[in-house]
């Protein structure tokens, strides 16, 4: 396990604010410049893909065994059409310049960070997850990239892997295991932990 230090050095050097990004903010204005003319009911629907509709988005594209994968860009076949080189057959936007980098990683930040429909209006799951999995039992915590946050407001995300007495056990996305002293995460997250370790 790695130390509290190489947590504070490491971990915390990337720090982002706890604020969600979203489909409808910041990923719903890429589409329309991009994705609109074969993509949505004001043109055309193709492949069953309405980018503006958003109750199809959030039920039927987003999932752990569809396009859009919470938490796994790298697995979402969305964001993998788009990434391919342009003359593969697969490649997204068939009929259009590919979309730029800046945008390809504002989608894979969105998905990565639980593919929020819209944040203003989240769902039951979706409300979860926006709190730091405070709605989740145990299990599905641990199955979960979650997000942490310190007493000073600073945020990552891991997956909660032990619940020790005095720190938890968590795995980022990068494959990195170490502890955290539960006195240094926020009141909300030890609350969550008090919960889920029944203490």
């Amino acid at each position: 396990m790695r130390s509290l230090s190489f947590l504070l050095v490491a971990c915390f050097a990337s720090l982002h604010s706890a604020s969600a990004i979203d489909y409808v903010k910041d990923v719903l204005p890429i589409m329309k410049e991009h994705c609109w003319k074969c993509h949505s009911n004001e043109h055309e629907v193709k492949g069953s893909l309405a980018l503006d509709d958003l109750t199809d988005v959030r039920d039927f594209q987003i999932g752990e065994f569809n396009i859009i994968r919470p938490g796994n860009s790298n697995e979402s076949s969305f964001l993998e059409k788009m990434t391919l080189d342009p003359g593969e057959e697969d490649f997204m936007p068939r009929k259009g310049e590919p979309v730029p980098k800046k945008e390809i990683d504002i989608i894979r930040a969105w998905i990565d960070a639980g593919a929020i429909v819209d944040a203003e209006k989240p769902s039951e799951k979706e409300t979860a997850f926006l709190n730091g999995g405070g709605g989740m039992d145990l299990a599905a915590a641990k199955e979960t990239f979650l997000v942490w946050t310190n007493r000073e407001g600073k945020s990552f995300e891991a997956r909660l892997e032990a619940i020790k007495p005095d720190a938890v056990s968590l795995l980022r996305k990068d494959g990195q295991r170490f502890d955290v002293k539960r006195d240094i995460l926020s009141d909300a997250d030890q609350e969550r932990l008090k919960k889920w370790d029944g203490k």
